[in-house]
């Protein structure tokens, strides 16, 4: 079985950064994977944490009735992430109601009635079939969006701060941990960003608080601005007292390859938990793609590689002009075919720097 996966769309998000929006740059991607057996989407498929529940779907439902259309009658694996955890709720609410007592590594369930059920519908032939917070591709191959991962993470980003101070009270996930133990920490995290992107006033907005904050911090200007030297200056002494409040371990080197190398230690740590770190593991949410072809394998504890298959987003805080185009170039499919171990295909290459700016800004036409 030939299985074609994609991360971290992010479809319908207000920032216009999900560069699938464009019909051209869904053609390129839909001529890759038109040989696909299965797709699996894998997590942040559909921006829920940005507007109200309805306009999102309604951005996203042209890509859903193109793909259908596209591929025919296959199968379509949708593994919620962070951003679109709100489809993952009716396995968790099935599983209380049922009385299980744990969350394993993959429970396929049916479509239900409201998002997953519309997007059912959009597929036209082919079949949704959502699993979470994992799906097992072969006895060798464990693919999930990587959201745990911030669990473990360095990098003093808003949802890890947040996870942090739920673990302050809560504990931090055991040496052997099951996907509950996560869930006990992110969950909440979720449904709160789920509810307060239903009540915020429906407004389009290029850049957030966050994405500003990190253009200050991590930007690469040669001659920062005064607030900016400010804030970069500050910043050490304010992570110090974030660890203390919250007996946590954050850095204060956002330099992207400390993101860098925070994100791959935290996705071993991961891995090691949950007892997986001797297969290959294919995440995505740190929209970092890789390893890159120049790069050396990253490698598990027990033997299992760690992959991560990128995104289709383009981000003008990590996106700078020049080639090679940066780690986080979006336009990745990662194949899972026969006994081979994962591969990825990165199609937007040629798609210069101005090109993707412009669609998503057209105002950088001028």
């Amino acid at each position: 079985m030939r299985t074609a996966i994609i991360s971290d769309l992010h479809l319908g998000v207000a920032s216009d950064e999900d560069v699938l929006r464009d019909a051209g740059v869904r053609r390129v991607l839909f001529e890759e994977i038109a040989g696909a057996d299965r797709l699996v989407l894998l997590g942040d498929v559909i921006e829920l944490r940005n507007l109200p529940l309805g306009p999102s779907l309604e951005r996203s439902r042209p890509f859903f009735e193109e793909l259908g259309e596209a591929l025919g009658e296959i199968e379509v694996t949708l593994v919620p992430g962070n951003h679109d955890a709100r489809l993952a709720e009716p396995l968790l609410d099935a599983l209380s109601i049922d009385g299980e007592p744990a969350l394993g590594l993959q429970h396929h369930y049916t479509p239900a009635p409201g998002p997953l059920a519309m997007i059912d519908q959009w597929l036209g032939p082919a079949r949704l079939r959502p699993a979470y917070p994992g799906v097992w591709l072969r006895d060798d191959v464990y693919a999930t969006h990587g959201h745990y991962i911030d669990l473990h993470l360095s990098l003093p980003r808003a949802e890890c701060v947040a996870a942090a101070t739920i673990m302050r009270f809560l504990g931090k996930p055991p040496q052997q941990a099951t996907p509950t133990d996560y869930e006990r920490v992110l969950r909440p995290l979720y449904g709160f960003a789920y509810g307060l992107a239903q009540v915020m006033p429906v407004r389009r907005r290029r850049n957030g608080p966050g994405e500003r904050a990190w253009e200050i911090l991590a930007g690469e200007k040669e001659a920062p601005t005064m607030r900016a030297r400010a804030a970069r200056a500050g910043f050490p002494l304010a992570i110090g007292g974030l660890n203390k409040l919250l007996r946590a371990d954050f850095g204060s080197d956002v330099t992207p390859p400390a993101i860098f190398r925070s994100g791959l230690a935290a996705g071993i740590e991961l891995t090691t938990r949950l007892g997986i770190d001797d297969v290959h593991v294919i995440t995505g949410h740190t929209h970092r793609g890789g390893p890159l072809p120049h790069e050396p394998e990253w490698a598990l504890p027990r033997g299992g590689r760690l992959h991560n298959t990128g995104s289709w987003v383009f981000a003008t805080t990590f996106h700078h002009p020049g080639r090679p185009p940066s780690p986080y170039w979006p336009g990745t499919v990662t194949w899972v075919e026969d006994d081979q171990p994962p591969r990825r295909v990165q199609l937007l290459l040629d798609h210069p720097h101005v090109v993707l700016l412009e669609l998503v800004n057209p105002a950088s036409r001028q």
